[in-house]
């Protein structure tokens, strides 16, 4: 087809992105919920040799990105750019210091922008209390990269809360994101303030802001949990957040309320 082929020529199509879900993630790994949901029919026990590891390591993407090369490394504060992200997985397991596939949380890591005017967070008293210790909402460091104003970096979990599809940070532009916020009672800073997409569900058109995080309730299971704001649908909430820190320059990940993660 025409539009397929005017597609390719520009990067991903819209096909490829609703077919690369196997790969670089399927959702939460029994390992990674440490139990038990409501209706879930387990697969008979599996004894699995290697380590799950706790930092975010990067995974590969189907088209040429920067972080490609970087695939299967541990992802790195320092490593990116404002406005930069990628893709990675959380708590996935290895074997001889190799990602196995399917495993683990599939997450989109992105800087933001620095600042204080616009970027929002929940009142302290808001946010559900199930952040582990030394954890947070996001990388924040006013040293790393001063000359831009110090970092802040979040992750967020992979999978769009509308139908499981796979988000993305600035890797699909065609089609366009839908720039009609008004009618989802939204104006995301990263668009509107700093010219930016938000984050994109190209399968459906949802879309998420990274500068603003909220509360919402979980459909699914009814937990309380933080996200990105969804700002346009047909997402009817937030994105979920990964906590984080860094250990070195290391970009860890810790296991909020594991029913944050569980409506897939």
């Amino acid at each position: 087809m025409s539009w397929e082929k005017e597609e390719r020529e520009r990067g991903m199509t819209r096909r490829e992105w609703v077919q690369i879900g196997i790969g670089a993630a399927a959702v939460a790994s029994i390992a990674g919920l440490g139990g038990l949901v409501a209706g879930q029919i387990l697969p008979p026990p599996v004894k699995f040799n290697g380590e799950v590891r706790e930092t975010i390591q990067y995974t590969k993407f189907p088209t040429p990105q920067w972080w490609n090369a970087k695939a299967g490394t541990t992802v790195k504060v320092s490593d990116f750019q404002e406005w930069q992200g990628a893709t990675g997985v959380w708590r996935g397991l290895f074997q001889d210091n190799t990602y196995v596939p399917g495993t683990g949380f599939p997450c989109i890591i992105v800087r933001i922008k620095r600042e204080s005017q616009f970027f929002t967070v929940p009142p302290p008293d808001q946010v559900p209390a199930t952040i582990p210790s030394g954890f947070n909402l996001y990388f924040d460091d006013p040293t790393l990269d001063s000359a831009h104003g110090g970092t802040r970096i979040l992750a967020f979990f992979d999978r769009c809360v509308h139908l499981c599809c796979y988000p993305g940070w600035h890797v699909v532009d065609n089609p366009p994101p839908g720039r009609d916020y008004s009618a989802y009672g939204a104006s995301p800073p990263t668009f509107v303030q700093f010219q930016q997409d938000p984050i994109y569900c190209v399968c459906h058109g949802s879309q998420y802001d990274p500068m603003v995080l909220v509360v919402n309730e979980n459909d699914k299971n009814g937990a309380g949990y933080v996200g990105a704001q969804r700002v346009h649908g047909p997402a009817p909430r937030a994105l979920p957040v990964i906590p984080v820190q860094a250990q070195g320059l290391n970009l860890v990940g810790g296991m909020a309320n594991p029913a944050w993660y569980v409506y897939c």
